[in-house]
């Protein structure tokens, strides 16, 4: 614990402005708690999956950009893409489980769920 407090301490000394410490320091209870890896880039798009729907329900990135698919719901997901260009499939997404997709080529993808077939999602990759 010792060691921890002073890591906490340097990064927020570190930190060049009070909100960049507050965000760290706000966000540790979360990934201590859970023991998850921060794995997303600051700048990485998040897709809510909530009420059966995606939020957001269009999307526009750039080549190469990854998007972090979250499972705010309350039931199972299946995220999947199949085009010519792109094929992904995450497979069953419990409650709380995150997926990240990288969108490599130009254009214009539908974004599905296998289980719930209302949800779409639109990505246009420039």
């Amino acid at each position: 614990m010792r060691a921890f407090s002073r890591f906490i301490r340097s990064a927020t000394a570190k930190a060049r402005g009070k909100r960049r410490a507050l965000l760290f320091v706000a966000s540790l209870p979360f990934f201590m708690g859970t023991g998850a890896a921060i794995v997303a880039a600051a700048d990485s798009p998040v897709v809510s999956q909530a009420h059966r729907r995606f939020i957001p329900a269009e999307l526009t990135i750039t080549t190469g950009t990854v998007v972090h698919f979250v499972n705010d719901d309350n039931v199972t997901h299946h995220v999947y893409v199949d085009s010519s260009e792109m094929q992904f499939d995450s497979g069953e997404e419990p409650v709380g489980k995150s997926v990240y997709v990288t969108f490599a080529k130009p254009g214009v993808f539908t974004v599905l769920c296998a289980i719930h077939p209302t949800m779409h999602l639109k990505v246009r990759v420039q």
